[in-house]
């Protein structure tokens, strides 16, 4: 059958990527656990897919992967080893794992390609994750190659957008921030970003992505992983300053706390698809802030 089942579907992403195609299957907690082998392959054999998208994962910002490295790593593993060992039993003929830019090492050579990933340890402060992706990149190379499978994995910078988890403990860096900015906003306190504001990011809006991994199953023909960039540098400062003029926060009552953690210093990376025509973060900034604001009762915080 010619389907294709999406993991993590109430995410981010994976939202996003049905969105796109609302012929794709999603696949939720509701499904199965894919922490359950069993439980998940008699789920993935009754959709008989011949394509997975495998964007499932326990994410997290700075604070709670920096104090769960062992879970993030185990969690993150067992799951990625599931749903590898399930595609291998059925001989699922493609596969996309997603990976992260947190892979890399926090040593590496500016702008990050692929060629980089194993030339040092990552970030200590989501070194559990990280590796637990590297091993996925690794299986689903090595997979590829043995069984000539069309397997392969895509490397996005930092996503964001609509459906995002906006929990000020787990979040990642945009929704944190947009988290933040409304509850300063709607109580007239200071916007209090982590860090110097100095860390350098590229963003990729949500539904920019889910595009792009439409396209690579078309026409992404390596082992090698895709590397999805917007090659465009923000500072967190940057980011922050953005969001304070959308959302109506004075910049006098923006602090930036120095005693906290900032991540590392940059991930900017290089680009496979520098054609891709990319959402401007101001125009992505204003799309998710106007659906948190509109939905705040009801999003993932």
């Amino acid at each position: 059958m010619n389907s294709t089942v999406v993991t993590g579907a109430n995410g981010l992403l994976g939202s996003a990527i049905c969105k796109h195609n609302e012929t794709f299957i999603p696949h939720n907690r509701n499904c199965s656990d894919l922490k359950n082998y069993n439980q998940t392959l008699n789920w993935v054999m009754e959709k008989n897919p011949n394509t997975i998208i495998h964007c499932a994962a326990k994410v997290g910002g700075v604070y709670i992967n920096s104090t769960n490295n062992l879970n993030f790593y185990f969690e993150n593993n067992t799951i990625n080893r599931n749903m590898l060992d399930i595609a291998i039993e059925l001989k699922i003929p493609n596969f996309i794992s997603i990976l992260s830019t947190c892979i890399f090492p926090n040593k590496a050579n500016y702008p990050l390609t692929a060629e980089q990933i194993d030339n040092g340890d990552p970030h200590s402060t989501n070194s559990g994750y990280a590796y637990s992706k590297r091993l996925l990149y690794h299986e689903t190379k090595y997979i590829a190659k043995l069984m000539n499978l069309n397997w392969f994995s895509i490397i996005p910078t930092n996503l964001y957008g609509i459906n995002d988890n906006f929990n000020l403990t787990s979040s990642h860096i945009i929704p944190g921030l947009i988290h933040k900015a409304y509850l300063a906003k709607k109580n007239n306190t200071e916007f209090v970003i982590w860090g110097d504001g100095t860390p350098v990011r590229q963003f990729l809006y949500i539904d920019d992505f889910a595009k792009i991994i439409d396209w690579s199953l078309k026409n992404w023909n390596s082992t090698q992983p895709l590397m999805a960039v917007n090659e465009i540098p923000y500072s967190i400062k940057d980011v922050a300053n953005i969001i304070a003029n959308i959302v109506g926060i004075n910049k006098n009552k923006i602090i930036f706390d120095e005693s906290k953690p900032k991540g590392q210093m940059s991930k900017e990376a290089k680009s496979d698809i520098d054609w891709f025509e990319f959402t401007p973060l101001e125009v992505g900034l204003e799309k998710t802030i106007k659906w948190f604001f509109d939905n705040y009762e009801i999003a993932r915080k």
